[in-house]
């Protein structure tokens, strides 16, 4: 028991967990006592849906095209430094889940391996997090609609939307999955058809037939790999952390699953294999397929991409796309944010009225909070409508993302020395360890505070406003909580 785990290489693959590692988990002496209620449905389908889900959002389909014009091919780079940290984030939380699968994920494994105020502000910041960007996702519905309806009001369909994925999560945790399943599917399928006619145009011109300006060279031409310098790399990276900000959501589920320990490892391997293909392979193919100069923020990349191949009629299809990723990622947050409310009120640290749960397993108490926040943020798009209310609410947003890695790498160095201690179980999955754990802690720490204070961005003061609040009220709020309870039921 006391010896430390395997650090192994940062992309070892571990052997899924076999009955051996249920031994181990049973060893486990924390109770969560915010799991209790919930009813484990989620199909090992849905996890790696849900996972696939939180990978691929708008800020592939919408988001890429802005980058790289501003990046141009090097924007691979940018993908694939963030994406590293995203995969040791995932094998460090894999190992925390695999331990002791639990709807409070990272809240609850920062109350074990940190401290209860470390958990407190980790679970209000991820909530708070979970909510703005749902409020971004809503206005982004908004947005989409207006495509097939321009003169329907744009918070009309933001309405609709939260109606409809509430009133499902109201129903059942698979009916959560359902949605997650079905708006995946869409994600992939879209991604995997542009990726069979990109490379298809890019071939037939290698062999001598051209097929609109589809070219290889497009990789070094006009300007070079870096044709803005490597700084370019750098300063689009706060939209690259964006795109990546709900993949961290499957290990909430982890605790609604029929079997985690074999759903889980899969879910978090495949990781690598989603960034890669559908992030840096999409990226790849549309450098090929024009100069990066001739995308921009103003159209899906994609359809930008298709056009350029004659094919033609295809903004419609790529609306609903990414339509369908914002409903995604409405739903994924909602989810997030409800579970980790819930944790936090079973604790003590959040208003008893969140605690409540139904006969059917669904925190009812704490979906009907965030239901209405997000009801108030269709109220902010009523009034400063749907483009302006996501801007306001992502600038607010971006930083809190970080926040949130940061604290599951902390609470994965609590972990390892628990296991050095002898008080965890070595784990089986293995992790980058705490050298790369302390690696990723000082570059996401560079990253925020460049986020925060980055002048050039006209928004920039919206992150640093957001954080000095939040971080001054939950203060607050934790001396208020924890006078009041003391002792928190899960320690």
């Amino acid at each position: 028991m006391s010896e430390s785990p395997k650090e192994g290489s940062f992309f070892d693959q571990p052997t899924v967990p076999t009955s051996g590692l249920e031994g181990e988990i049973l060893q486990a002496t924390f109770v969560e006592r915010g799991d209790d209620g919930y009813h484990h449905s989620l199909s090992n389908l849905q996890i790696q849906m849900i996972a696939i889900g939180g990978a691929i959002g708008v800020g592939l389909f919408l988001g890429v095209g802005a980058r790289l014009q501003s990046a141009g091919p090097a924007l691979i780079v940018s993908y694939l430094i963030v994406g590293s940290l995203v995969y040791a984030l995932m094998r460090a939380l894999g190992q925390m889940v695999l331990y002791r699968p639990t709807t409070g994920a990272f809240v609850s494994y920062a109350r074990e391996f940190v401290s209860d105020r470390f958990a407190h502000m980790t679970g209000w910041i991820y909530v708070t997090l979970a909510a703005l960007a749902g409020i971004a996702e809503l206005a982004a519905i908004g947005v989409y609609v207006k495509f097939w309806l321009p003169d329907l009001p744009t918070w009309i369909p933001s309405l609709v939307a939260i109606g409809v994925i509430a009133g499902v999560n109201f129903l059942s945790v698979k009916a959560f999955g359902t949605i997650e399943l079905a708006a995946a599917g869409v994600k992939v399928v879209a991604i995997i058809l542009f990726l069979i006619t990109g490379l298809g145009a890019v071939l037939l011109t290698f062999f001598g037939r051209q097929v609109g300006q589809a070219s290889v060279s497009h990789l070094w031409d006009h300007g070079g790999f870096f044709p803005k310098g490597i700084w370019a790399v750098i300063v689009v990276m706060q939209g690259v952390v964006f795109s990546f900000s709900a993949v961290e959501i499957v290990g909430i589920s982890a605790g609604e699953a029929k079997d985690p320990l074999v759903t889980m490892p899969k879910a978090i391997n495949s990781v690598i294999v989603r960034i890669g293909l559908f992030y840096i392979g999409a990226i790849l193919v549309l450098s090929m397929l024009l100069p990066s100069q001739q995308y921009s923020g103003k159209e899906s990349p994609f359809v930008t991409a298709l056009g350029s191949l004659g094919v033609t009629g295809l903004a419609g299809v790529m609306n609903f796309v990414v339509l369908t990723a914002a409903i995604s990622g409405v739903n994924a947050t909602l989810y997030a944010a409800v579970r980790l409310l819930r944790n936090l009120a079973a604790n003590g640290r959040a208003p008893s009225v969140t605690n409540r749960m139904s006969s059917r397993g669904v925190p009812v108490g704490a979906l009907t909070s965030i239901g209405t926040v997000f009801l108030l943020g269709v109220i902010l798009i009523f009034f400063a409508g749907a483009s302006d209310a996501f801007e306001i609410v992502l600038g607010a947003v971006a930083v809190f993302i970080l926040f949130g890695w940061i604290a599951i790498f902390v609470s994965h160095l609590g972990f390892l020395k628990a296991v050095d201690a002898g008080r965890v179980p070595r784990p089986v999955f293995r992790a980058g360890g705490k050298r790369v754990d302390v690696l990723c802690l000082a570059f996401l720490g560079a990253l925020a505070l460049w986020m925060i204070f980055d002048t050039s961005n006209p928004h920039w003061y919206y992150a640093l406003i957001g954080a000095v609040v939040l971080l001054g009220g939950l203060t607050l709020m934790y001396e208020y909580y924890s006078r009041k309870h003391p002792v928190t039921p899960s320690t």
